[in-house]
């Protein structure tokens, strides 16, 4: 299809799916003809999709006839010839049908083009947390670099199994879905369990009768399965292996899971961005929570004081910068974020604050950019989250600074109460637990959600807002 639309090598194919089966099928299409695929959020509005059609240069855009209006919208904003293909019958008389073209027997399959491995490949965009959303130019070698070492450990599967079964829960359009999940479950030939939203009737569910044995979570999804009295020890019963990455995960959340399901429950916490996929992953005989585990082959990492770039020593903190195979190229059209991004030397600067022990496990504790300065000491919003969910009544808290007149900053928490509490009961609970220069001088702000991206991530940009 794409072949026939006049797409090649170098063209840019636009995907606006939600999770499918169709997906794979037209990533993979694309790149077996040398094309680059943008994913797109389907959450965006239309000024956002036309925005990255437009920096991407997109020459077609495949979308969920669902989202057609604002689709339509955005092809009308960034007003350049596009092949505009739709998963299934469409709204509009000028949209081909994905469906349609999959049944014609006259349309052969695509004989892949040759390439170097050079090329660009895929081209997602950051989540924007810490600027506008730029485009990820990663390689084919780039991008297949992480899959062998990113894959679930082999385990020896029970009597009647015949293969694991992924749940694809999150997003295939972010680098969490698109690569550990989609790309690294067909590698080893697991079954793809494909769910389009979140759907908390169903998710649980899922899992059990879809005897689900490898399942990768966010936090939050985390700490639903936490909360939900449909996940019983029986419902979980198939789980071997739980991954888990995208924020910070509270070593009290890995205890309580493992004691619902088991001690033979691997949990792995890894980590990654956008910009270097996977570099990091708990190793399947040494589960330290608390930790992002150790770099996965051909990963090197140092870490760097903040303010003068120096290297530090082991158990120091400071910000961890990165080299591996799979890194991006740099970002498309934006020399000047690559170059603040990727030193003169090729280390990718995280912006991520941590360090490494002797035994080479890495501990993120913060990021550069949301360090709260009280009276010139750095306090890290994640640490304090950490011990605010320690309270029984509180299921979930983002912490950010406020203006404050004596401390410059002041440390502020947003709080998802499990059921009514009074400021006062928070002040109380973290009195004993953390210094005078860590409480929450800005106060605390009771909350029914927190702003969170589609993976996990808490918007603290969103947070400070509120403020």
């Amino acid at each position: 299809m794409l072949r026939r639309l006049g797409i090649s090598k170098g063209d840019v194919v636009a995907v606006a799916l939600p999770n499918c089966p169709e997906y794979p099928i037209v990533f993979f299409g694309a790149l077996a003809l040398g094309a680059k695929v943008t994913t797109i959020n389907i959450s965006y509005t239309a000024e956002e999709i036309a925005r990255q059609l437009a920096d991407s240069g997109a020459h077609v855009l495949v979308g969920e006839p669902f989202l057609t209006p604002t689709l339509d919208a955005a092809l009308n904003l960034y007003r350049k010839p596009t092949h505009f293909v739709t998963n299934g019958p469409s709204f509009t008389h000028t949209a081909i049908n994905l469906w349609q073209v999959f049944e014609d027997p006259s349309i052969p399959f695509v004989d892949p083009v040759i390439l170097t491995g050079e090329e660009p490949a895929v081209l997602p965009y950051s989540s924007g947390t810490t600027g506008p959303p730029k485009g990820v130019l990663t390689s084919h070698n780039g991008f297949s670099s992480h899959v062998p070492t990113t894959m679930h450990p082999y385990f020896t599967l029970e009597e009647g199994e015949d293969q694991d079964v992924y749940m694809c829960i999150l997003p295939f359009f972010h680098i969490y879905g698109m690569g550990p999940i989609m790309t690294c479950g067909l590698h080893v030939g697991a079954k793809l369990l494909v769910s389009a939203k979140f759907d908390p009737k169903a998710f649980v569910r899922d899992i059990s009768e879809h005897k689900v044995t490898v399942l990768h979570l966010v936090p939050t999804l985390l700490n639903f399965l936490l909360n939900s009295p449909a996940a019983t020890p029986k419902a979980l019963r198939r789980l071997r292996n739980v991954l888990c990455g995208a924020a910070p995960v509270p070593e009290t959340a890995v205890a309580a899971l493992k004691d619902r399901i088991g001690p033979s429950l691997l949990f792995q916490i890894g980590f990654g961005m956008t910009e270097v996929a996977v570099a990091s992953k708990v190793p399947v005989n040494d589960e330290r929570m608390g930790t992002i585990g150790q770099l996965l082959p051909n990963v090197t990492a140092k870490v760097v004081d903040t303010d003068t770039g120096a290297l530090l020593p082991p158990l120091a903190n400071g910000e961890i910068c990165i080299k591996t195979p799979s890194m991006m190229a740099g970002y498309h059209n934006n020399p000047s974020a690559t170059a603040e991004t990727i030193d003169e030397e090729g280390w990718l600067h995280t912006g991520d604050v941590g360090h490494y022990d002797l035994d080479g496990f890495f501990k993120i504790v913060d990021r550069t950019k949301e360090l709260i300065k009280v009276k010139g000491l750095q306090v890290s919003p994640s640490e304090l989250e950490n011990t605010i969910l320690q309270h029984p009544d509180v299921a979930d808290v983002g912490v950010v600074g406020v203006p404050h007149d004596r401390m410059g900053e002041a440390p502020r928490a947003y709080i998802v109460p499990k059921k009514s509490i009074k400021e006062q009961d928070i002040h109380r609970f973290l009195e004993p637990r953390l210094a005078p220069h860590k409480r929450l001088a800005g106060g605390v702000v009771f909350v029914s959600e927190l702003p969170k991206s589609a993976t996990g991530k808490l918007l603290r940009r969103e947070l400070k807002k509120l403020t």
